[in-house]
């Protein structure tokens, strides 16, 4: 598909629970659009590489290419205010900047979903960049290699819950594992377990078996998506400071680890 050859119906994407860059969603939202840094091309090294591999849309969003977005036409922002929508108006306010007009082409997770439970799990137990590693320190992270980035809860269509990164610095392991039991509250909720169980076993699998050129995950964090169609997912998003070396041969074993512990939480809630 070739977007720049059609005018784009752009709103801010509404969806949106954590982050720094801006999601714009084009036309229908069968696509959301990923601000993208020019001096840093590590996100868009990353899908180049990782749309070669045969399932890689399983766990990751699928890439559809690099977009130039003019600003030739306002964006649209949802009306409603609630507490994410204050967090996105910040956001916006702070980082949308209108000269910049390259964007990663994704796939929206979240497309005619009603009743969404969204949860960003920032995953790793250190970080290289100087500073972020008293955050890392002082947070979940460096104990259960898991930090939440952002949670959002759904029920009739309305928002009854929504926290961001900056509470997730703040909380203990046990708020976080709390948090995970808030939001597989489900009535289905054994069957969602087992499938999540299930899903990150199958995702340690494929990095074993595909990834092993990734020399660094840091900063990259796993989406979980549940839909009132019971429909649950999980993805790897966030890829700005991923690093790939086509002549590596060893596993980052700080990912797997992380999932690990994602599991054992999972297994025992």
């Amino acid at each position: 598909m070739s977007f720049q050859q059609q005018q784009q119906q752009q709103a801010f994407f509404e969806q949106q629970i954590s982050g720094h860059s801006i999601f714009i969603k084009l036309n229908d939202g069968e696509f959301v659009a990923k601000s993208h840094s020019i001096e840093n091309n590590n996100e868009q090294n990353f899908y180049e590489w990782i749309q070669h591999i045969d399932g890689y849309q399983e766990f990751f969003s699928q890439y559809n290419g690099v977009v130039i977005l003019e600003k030739n036409q306002e964006i649209s922002k949802q009306e409603t205010i609630n507490s994410q929508q204050k967090w996105l108006d910040t956001l916006i306010s702070k980082r949308y900047n209108p000269n910049n007009k390259k964007y990663l082409i994704l796939e929206n997770l979240t497309q005619n979903s009603s009743n969404l439970r969204i949860l960003d799990l920032k995953l790793g137990y250190s970080v290289e960049k100087q500073s972020h590693i008293q955050r890392y320190q002082d947070s979940t992270s460096s104990k259960v290699g898991l930090r939440i980035c952002g949670m959002k809860i759904q029920e009739n269509n309305e928002l009854v819950l929504f926290k961001d990164k900056h509470w997730g610095r703040t909380i203990s392991v046990q708020e976080l594992i709390e948090s995970l039991k808030i939001f597989f509250s489900l009535k289905n909720r054994n069957q969602i377990l087992k499938e999540a169980i299930e899903k990150l076993e199958s995702l340690k699998q494929f990095i074993i078996s595909h990834c092993k050129q990734v020399t660094s995950w840091q900063g990259t964090s796993l989406l979980l998506i549940y839909r009132d169609d019971n429909d649950f997912k999980i993805k790897l998003i966030d890829f700005s400071n991923t690093k790939v070396d086509l002549e590596s041969t060893q596993i980052n074993t700080e990912i797997i680890k992380a999932l690990n512990s994602l599991q054992d939480i999972i297994k025992q809630i």
